[in-house]
């Protein structure tokens, strides 16, 4: 009995004396609750909600597994990350805080940002304090990590989390190396070992850690510079290559396929001097975005940062004060010197993003600063503690230095959470700011006319439409290939009833693309518009062979086409057929009054709904709400297509098409489970819909349940035979399994219906 009293005494001490030991860390983690506070009223901004959008990260926790065996997060440009422990994160919040107020499941998720930063400033104490042995140095560096104006994005991004993941379990894993060096047991090399591994899954970045256990092992221990240095880092070596193993596993091609110039800007610099020129000034750009983080924005693509030469003075500035970090490093590491610890830390933390040995999927982003800041907070504090020695002052007097320093990055920091408050906080502010980032322009004229939709009053929208055609035109001036630039313009020019200039903006937009079926579409809609409905036939008719997805506009828009040219047969043959094959859809029963004699024209609106006159308009208000969100949809408005859907399924359980439109963006979004809902509500309402067959069976497949595919495959192919993309699937799929008789079979009948 006196035993445990004195094991319990002794975990009673050790509890006592951890906090006391660290409870100066608190300060910088108030000092950042309260500048980052108004993040809580922040929606869900830039791609915050591709997030939960993942059909294993919407399952809450209960597939574990999943999360270490497939991708999750959604793509980022080109690059496919596997990072399951950041994914794992995410599906908690989804579990526990998932709510149908959005703004409600937002703020929490802000709430579990600020909590894992808050564990993130800890941590950093922590380290700091255990390798520099400084309540005041760890406090310092902490104050000055936490309300680093740079590190917004990360944390009013939720989608950033991986970085704040990453730098912590790193974090973790570098403390308990330190832990290792001082007691030698090696319990703890295997959990800093477990910890390096946990960082790198959550996200790849944190692989360059194994760079910096040689360089602790040289600054705690009296060694000098030599080789056996960097025989701890053997143990880190096991987890790095298990993650290069997995991500291969998982993803296949590691490596970055393809990139364009709106990825990585460096793409569309192929003179070679020109390049390095360009990549030498990318790096002074981050180091000069950490000491002055002014101005902060959401992108640097394209335009923002203009190519470089080596007659350019920026390159030489920036090369200058590269050497003289290196110069630092170099004679600082051979006397231990902490500002050159700091300095070799945010060096060998930018080596995979700075863009000057890999080239990234992005040019420059402020979130690639976030890790490496630690660096310069380590090399400031102590730099100023220099100044301190030479001026023989206390240390007592680096808060006159640092309350200053303080003060302004938390205000900066307080401002700038106000401008990620939502999308169009965010995209008007940066723009206003700084117009130049190829994707800011692009985000905020699209963004100007989401908001010229819904204008009611004819002449201020008028005015607002070319408003938008002035911010496209711009953005083409610097951007002249940017194909969805022509395609909006052309749509506002049609809403403008300007035939002329909007077929004019599709013709380019279609000169541009390979073959893309959203701008044969809108094109084919300005010639009907402009009275050129005979151009228009062969390319719906091209359309609806080669594009199942909007079969049923297709219809519509040849009986449109061939009605206005006096076509009265093929006209009422494509109407006929779009109410053989959508009965429900009560809308054709209006198209078919045209053969009664009751108008004699028709026209179509930019939104690509059927419009004849007012004689003629649908009295059907399920159909209204379905054609107005049809209409965000097509223009790429998903999510407002999604809310107006499923406020439609409320009033009409009964409308077939909101089901079918709700799975395809359900899909899209990988939400499986969602998607084959709708379409099978879908079908219980209209069980004869055969392109519905061959959606639900993609989404099947996509979500593993393939025997269950490839019934609806036949399924579709049953209700119409000489529908072509089933048998693609079923060839595919057959091919992969290597059943060769039946894929000969449906190669055959592919290539049949191929010749017709």
């Amino acid at each position: 009995m006196k035993v445990k009293i004195q094991e319990n005494q002794n975990n009673s001490e050790s509890k006592n004396s951890f906090f006391l030991n660290y409870k100066w860390a608190f300060v910088p983690i108030l000092l950042m609750l309260f500048v980052y506070s108004n993040t809580l009223s922040n929606s869900f901004a830039l791609d915050d909600g591709l997030v939960t959008q993942d059909s294993t990260i919407n399952q809450g926790l209960k597939n574990f597994a999943n999360f270490f065996t497939q991708k999750t997060l959604p793509d980022s440009g080109n690059i496919k990350p596997y990072r399951p422990v950041t994914s794992l994160s995410f599906a908690f919040d989804y579990s526990f805080y998932k709510s149908s107020d959005l703004q409600l499941f937002a703020s929490k998720m802000h709430l579990m940002q600020l909590l894992y930063y808050a564990i993130a400033i800890f941590l950093t104490f922590v380290f700091i304090k255990k390798l520099f042995k400084s309540d005041l140095v760890a406090g310092a560096i902490s104050a000055i990590f936490a309300l680093h104006p740079i590190h917004t994005e990360v944390v009013a991004n939720i989608k950033s989390r991986d970085e704040i993941l990453a730098y912590s379990f790193g974090l973790l894993s570098m403390i308990f190396y330190l832990k290792f060096k001082e007691s030698n047991l090696i319990k703890w090399i295997y959990t800093s070992v477990f910890f390096y591994f946990i960082a790198i899954l959550s996200k790849e970045n944190a692989l360059l850690f194994i760079a910096i256990f040689p360089v602790l092992n040289y600054y705690t221990t009296s060694k000098k510079l030599n080789f056996d240095l960097i025989l701890d880092t053997k143990w880190y070596v096991i987890p790095a290559l298990l993650f290069l193993f997995l991500q291969k596993l998982i993803l296949g091609n590691i490596f970055i396929v393809k990139l364009s110039e709106i990825d990585n800007m460096l793409v569309g610099i192929p003179n070679f001097s020109e390049n390095i020129a360009t990549r030498i000034y990318l790096i002074g750009l981050y180091i000069y975005k950490i000491i002055i983080p002014h101005p902060l924005l959401y992108d640097y693509s394209i335009n923002y940062i203009s190519k470089k030469t080596f007659l350019s003075i920026e390159v030489w500035i920036s090369l200058f004060v590269l050497l003289f970090i290196f110069t630092l490093i170099y004679k600082g590491i051979l006397r231990k010197s902490k500002i050159a610890f700091g300095l070799l830390f945010m060096v060998v933390m930018f080596v995979l993003t700075c863009n000057l040995f890999i080239q990234i999927g992005a040019t420059f982003a402020e979130r690639f600063a976030f890790t490496p800041s630690l660096g310069f907070a380590i090399a400031l504090v102590f730099s100023l503690i220099e100044v301190l020695k030479k001026l023989n002052l206390k240390m007592v007097y680096l808060g006159l230095f640092l309350v200053p320093l303080l003060l302004l990055y938390g205000f900066k920091t307080h401002e700038r959470n106000y401008n990620w408050k939502d999308n169009d906080t965010l995209f008007t502010h940066d723009y206003r700011v700084s117009s130049k980032s190829f994707r800011i322009q692009n985000n905020y004229a699209t963004m100007f006319y989401e908001h010229t939709k819904n204008i009611e009053n004819q002449n201020l929208k008028k005015k607002s439409l070319l408003k938008t055609i002035k911010l496209l035109n711009t953005l083409i001036e610097n951007y002249p290939n940017y194909i969805e630039a022509f395609l909006l313009k052309g749509i506002c020019y049609l809403e403008l009833k300007d035939c002329k200039n909007a077929v004019f903006n599709f013709e380019k937009a279609q000169k541009m693309s390979i073959y893309i079926p959203n701008i044969e579409s809108n094109l084919g809609t300005g010639y009907i518009n402009c009275e050129r409905s005979k151009d228009a036939i062969p390319i719906f008719l091209k359309l609806l062979q080669t594009d199942s997805g909007q079969e049923q506009l297709y219809l519509r828009n040849l009986g449109v086409a061939y009605y206005n040219i006096k076509n009265r047969d093929s006209s009422k043959y494509y109407f006929t057929t779009l109410k053989d094959k959508y009965p429900n859809n009560e809308e054709v029963d209006n198209y078919m009054k045209l053969f009664s004699g009751e108008i004699k024209k028709v026209t179509q609106n930019t939104n690509q709904t059927v419009a004849v006159n007012k004689n003629l308009t649908t009295s059907n208000q399920s159909q209204i709400e379905f054609n107005e969100a049809y209409t965000y949809y097509q223009n790429g408005n998903k999510q407002k297509a999604k809310e107006l859907l499923i406020a439609l399924t409320k009033k009409d359980k009964t409308f077939a098409m909101s089901f079918s439109i709700l799975g395809l963006i359900a899909d899209e979004k990988n939400n499986f489970i969602e998607a084959e809902k709708n379409y099978k509500k879908s079908l219980s309402l209209n069980p004869n819909d055969y392109r519905i067959y061959y959606n639900l069976g993609n989404t099947l497949t996509r979500d593993g349940k393939k025997e269950e595919a490839l019934l609806n495959f036949e399924k579709s192919i049953k209700l119409n035979p000489n529908y072509i993309n089933p048998y693609k699937s079923l060839v595919y799929y057959y091919k992969s399994i290597n059943n060769t008789e039946k894929l000969n079979f449906y190669e055959m009948k592919l290539a049949t219906l191929e010749k017709k």
